[in-house]
């Protein structure tokens, strides 16, 4: 009896083993596949403190970090800023994938932030290195039970939502919605968080930051009052089509939400799926057809602000 309870006693400890030797191999084999990829490196210089108040300026800080100056409101999105995400061990070694682009600001640059959004707790999009370096003053918005991961790293305003609920931070109106994907941060095991896509609105403008989906119609939703600007997760589609959408499944998506921009993320910065780098963006372009225009931040690295006056489009021709 002795014995058994004993080799019981090892089993959390064995599975913790497993984990850590998975990721490893992952990341060694994420690094083989790094070394042949040919990503250009390069990207313009952002200058974020020069953006205005009065607009909307997004950049694609790789991965789904998305900074934003919303009309005077400071927004960065599942900030992940360093060389790599994955099981980190007190911010000092990071298992995990390695980044093919390097980080277009460093978190020195970005002590300036209103708020925080994390969309799920998968460690590419919930990375502790990089929220323990990013200002603690910020309001981080959050799924349901991730405030028990961030919380303990020194934010004070730490805000769950679930989906239908909703928040505001400096005039930002941030409400939660669905997506169709999942939330473990230890899967198979452990606990199971929320997943959150995002409605944003102030000065009469709205986006739609969706989390990481499989093809769904939530989004159709949206088209009674559509946002301007919709962002939408565009790679590791191949094998993670249940929980990825491809390129073409996100045009669709897009065009249901009657959004006139779509800007594409979480492509190009990590090897996480089969598909070579740059065929997300490729495809994409090639799905949206002659209205390929209405696709903004195509580089990583890149700014865009949002014209202030925007074309009035037929719903059923957006």
């Amino acid at each position: 009896m002795s014995s058994t309870l004993s080799w019981l006693r090892r089993i959390p400890r064995l599975i913790v083993t497993g984990i850590m030797l998975s990721l490893a191999l992952f990341a060694a084999r994420s690094y083989s596949q790094n070394m042949n990829a040919a990503i250009d490196h390069s990207h313009p210089q952002l200058e974020p403190t020069a953006w205005p108040d009065n607009s909307l300026t997004i950049a694609n800080l790789g991965h789904a970090t998305v900074l934003m100056n919303y009309f005077g409101t400071r927004v960065l999105t599942d900030p992940s800023l360093f060389s790599r995400v994955g099981l980190s061990f007190d911010s000092i070694l990071t298992i995990g994938p390695k980044r093919l682009v390097d980080p277009p600001l460093a978190p020195t640059q970005l002590q300036q932030l209103d708020i925080i959004l994390i969309t799920h707790a998968h460690m590419d999009h919930l990375d502790i290195p990089s929220l323990k370096a990013v200002p603690k003053s910020a309001v981080v918005v959050a799924c349901d039970k991730c405030s028990q991961i961030i919380a303990p790293l020194g934010f004070k305003d730490v805000r769950e939502l679930k989906w239908g609920e909703s928040t505001v931070v400096k005039g930002l109106t941030i409400r939660a919605m669905g997506a169709r994907h999942w939330g473990k941060r230890w899967p198979p095991f452990g606990e199971d968080y929320g997943f959150n896509s995002y409605v944003l609105e102030k000065d009469g403008r709205r986006m739609l930051l969706a989390c990481d989906s499989a093809d769904t119609d939530l989004f159709a939703s949206l088209a009674s009052t559509p946002p301007d600007v919709a962002v939408f997760s565009i790679g590791a589609y191949d094998p993670w089509i249940w929980n990825h959408a491809n390129p073409e499944q996100v045009w669709s998506m897009f065009e249901s939400t009657g959004a006139h921009y779509l800007v594409p993320i979480h492509w190009g910065t990590f090897k996480l799926g089969k598909e070579p780098m740059e065929e997300p963006m490729q495809r994409l372009i090639k799905a949206a057809g002659d209205q390929q225009d209405r696709i903004v931040l195509r580089q990583i690295g890149s700014s865009w602000t949002m014209p202030a006056t925007i074309e009035t489009r037929q719903a059923a021709g957006r």
